[in-house]
């Protein structure tokens, strides 16, 4: 205390009674008093817990177990016989069953406890196909409550993201069955009765739990479960998570480890989920109550929602998957404002507001999308016209609207190629400046898929980079980089040293670009295979160390569209320089490509070219590997045994590729008559080969003197003879190929005979 503010005076001292009552009575002042009745909480309705606390022992032991399983998951998969003791899978199920026996009678507490809840979700991926159908079993009715928990909607959807496994071997017929103990508690419930179960709990809130930020994702995994053809793309035969899991809750379990079983070896789990058919009327229960249970004002506000609007695509996917959109009052119908209900009517839509809205709002846009690709052909027709037509300069260069235009352009026939194709040209530079590219994308794509407009794609790409048939050398790089030709060059040269400072990496909508381009037929596609001739060998080389670049050299070995003659002359050009090029992490798989496209004839003068530098390549991290696939040894010791090998490497190759081709195809029928004749014949024949398998390498080596086959020549290889003396006289290059594989087999021929 300062001095000015102290009193004079002698101290007095207090009385210790009057203090103390003082301080009572500051005390009785100051008490908060308790809180009436009925502001006090009650645990039976605690949210955070609603099925109450797991006692802090039975944690502590849930603890221990979760250190446990991640240790056994972080360690490698090793049979039965090679694990020590204690780590075998009997073990490990043993532990398993001590734990689940620990949790009867206990799963809601456990589901809905913050650190419980995620050790529960590793030991679902554990459990077999008895253990999970009594766990599920356990959680029903109370299903509800769990997937509206933060905590216990996870376990959920990792209970039904396990369930597929487990539902697709019953469906073929493998169901596990209790053992007599466990019967005598009752009966057991199949995996297929459970979903059936939890989708009856579900249906009467579905209108609750797909505004619930934590319901909705349990409710899309339920859908995905009765229908997984609607996350995959239909291009591809992979599910995506992508619509189930949010981002937040993606990078959520990638924090918490692995999520694997640790008995199962990974080859028990079937790549592709098969659904019992009652299942399909299940999915179709739920858009029906979603369609009965709200109008459409409510449907056209769950597009806008960020948590509404997955399910509303996943419903909608069911819904066209079932036949339902072109009715009026559909789900479509009803965000489209009633334009399917118009078309049926006879009258054309209008213009809706609301419609326009959904293509630039970034959660709504991916709702369109679904429409999109959804939506009756008639129905898109009248959305292409009144939303998109006339409109296409302003929604490609928009940062969500152009998104949905390459979606749409993917259903354009060939006249409407060709308009969207004029409209969007003069934008075009413009898009590559902005590096919103997907447009363009998908005019290539649908160009390559219709077989129409492609070189008008070819033509108008050029003139986006601003590349003319004088500056083709400068189509790729401008393209990778997304630049045009005049700022490329600035960015390139050196003497401007300040425009140098602007970067020239490869982009990744570049480089999709390219590969896209590749795919374009023979004449369309040469503009960008001239260009990747006109580049260096140290230019090629970067291209092919980076990560992004290196696709575009891997489309153009891969591509079918590419003629071999080009595949050749790149091969060829590479020629004295593979040491280099295989010698890095990305070029090294270049080189395997290089190495799988190239015939024997090539493939030996790739090999020689690396013999001098074998000893380099050896110690090479990255070379060694592609040295090692030359088998540069059997070349020095045995070169025709080397080039036996590699013609049966590749003619089993193609045999390979066209296998996969014909799988794909509708096998054919069989020929009664001849599987009779077949039948009948007291012998077998051997198949004799015939010109179609053979090439002109195979012919040429086949009449070499030190081949290994047989000298005569068979008849399939006598009618091949006259085809190859006018392909030569055709190709200039190839007849140069055949005169030096001729000389090469003749001092072959000439050796070993001073040698006898």
């Amino acid at each position: 205390m300062p001095k000015e503010h102290r009193k004079r005076g002698k101290k007095k001292r207090g009385n210790k009674e009057a203090v103390e009552h003082e301080a009572e009575q500051q005390a009785e002042e100051h008490h908060e008093e308790p809180n009436p009745q009925w502001m006090e909480t009650n645990d039976d309705m605690n949210l955070e817990a609603p099925f109450g606390y797991v006692d802090p022992d039975v944690k502590g032991y849930f603890r221990t177990v979760d250190a446990r399983i991640q240790d056994w998951q972080s360690q490698e998969y090793v049979p039965d016989d090679a694990n020590e003791e204690g780590n075998t899978n009997e073990d490990k199920r043993m532990f398993l069953v001590a734990a689940l026996s620990e949790s009867s009678g206990k799963e809601l507490q456990l589901s809905t406890d913050p650190d419980c809840s995620i050790i529960l979700e590793r030991m679902l991926h554990s459990m077999d196909d008895l253990v999970i159908r009594v766990f599920a079993d356990r959680l029903c009715g109370s299903y509800v409550q769990l997937a509206q928990h933060r905590f216990g909607s996870h376990v959920c959807q990792t209970l039904l993201e396990v369930a597929v496994s487990t539902i697709s071997r019953e469906t073929r017929g493998r169901i596990a069955k209790p053992s007599e103990m466990d019967s005598s508690t009752g009966v057991l419930r199949t995996m297929t009765e459970l979903v059936a179960a939890i989708s009856e709990e579900l249906l009467p809130s579905l209108s609750q739990l797909i505004l619930d930020p934590f319901g909705a994702h349990v409710l899309l995994s339920l859908l995905v479960l009765l229908s997984p053809q609607i996350t995959r793309h239909q291009n591809s035969s992979h599910p995506s998570n992508s619509l189930t899991r949010s981002k937040k809750s993606a990078a959520y379990k990638s924090r918490q480890g692995s999520m694997k079983s640790i008995l199962a070896s990974g080859a028990d789990h079937t790549s592709t989920a098969v659904v019992p058919a009652s299942f399909k009327d299940l999915a179709s229960r739920f858009v029906d109550t979603l369609r009965e249970s709200t109008d459409a004002n409510e449907i056209r506000a769950f597009a806008a929602n960020k948590v509404a609007n997955p399910v509303l695509q996943a419903m909608i996917d069911l819904e066209a998957q079932q036949g339902k959109s072109d009715i009026p009052g559909s789900l479509i119908d009803s965000v489209l404002m009633g334009a399917i209900s118009s078309l049926a009517q006879g009258e054309e839509p209008e213009q809706s507001d609301y419609v326009g809205t959904l293509l630039r709002d970034p959660t709504a846009s991916h709702l369109f999308e679904a429409l999109v690709r959804h939506a009756p052909e008639r129905t898109f027709q009248a959305l292409w016209d009144l939303y998109f037509k006339t409109k296409l300069g302003r929604l490609c260069s928009h940062p969500v609207a152009n998104f949905v235009v390459s979606k749409a352009i993917m259903r354009l026939d060939s006249s409407g190629l060709l308009e969207a194709l004029e409209e969007i040209d003069p934008a075009s530079s413009k898009l590559i400046k902005t590096g919103r590219t997907g447009v363009l994308k998908s005019l290539v794509d649908q160009a390559v898929a219709l077989a129409a407009h492609e070189g008008a794609v070819s033509e108008m790409l050029c003139r986006a980079v601003d590349i003319e048939e004088s500056t083709i050398q400068l189509l790729v790089p401008c393209l990778l980089t997304l630049k045009s030709r005049s700022v490329y060059s600035k960015s390139t040269s050196t003497d401007d040293p300040e425009a140098n400072s602007e970067p020239t990496e490869p982009t990744v909508q570049g480089a999709v670009i390219l590969q896209s381009m590749l795919k374009l037929s023979d004449p369309h596609n040469q503009r960008v295979i001239q260009s990747i001739h006109a580049q260096s060998i140290d230019e090629i080389i970067g291209l092919s160390r980076h990560p992004v670049s290196s696709r575009v050299l891997d489309a153009f070995l891969d591509s079918s569209a590419v003629p071999l003659r080009d595949k050749r002359k790149f091969l060829l050009s590479l020629m004295g320089s593979y040491h280099v090029l295989v010698d890095d992490r990305i070029g090294s798989r270049v080189g395997d490509r290089c190495w799988a496209c190239a015939d024997p004839f090539l493939r030996e003068k790739i090999a020689k070219s690396i013999l001098p530098h074998e000893t380099a390549l050896s110690v090479s991290y990255y070379g060694k590997y592609f040295a090692r696939n030359l088998h540069l040894t059997m070349l020095k010791r045995d070169a025709a045994a080397w080039r036996d090998m590699q013609r049966d490497q590749k003619r089993a190759a193609a045999a390979a590729a066209s296998n996969n081709t014909e799988s794909i195809k509708a096998p054919p029928k069989p020929d009664i008559k001849s599987n009779v004749e077949a039948n009948d014949s007291t012998h077998t024949k051997k198949r004799k080969r015939t010109g179609v398998d053979e090439d002109e390498i195979d012919v040429l080596f086949s009449k070499a003197p030190n081949s290994r086959k047989a000298l005569v020549p068979s008849k399939g290889t006598e009618e091949s003879i006259p085809d190859i003396q006018s392909a030569r006289a055709d190709d200039p290059q190839l007849d140069e190929v055949l005169g030096a594989i001729k000389k090469v087999s003749k001092k072959e021929g000439k050796r070993k005979n001073k040698k006898s």
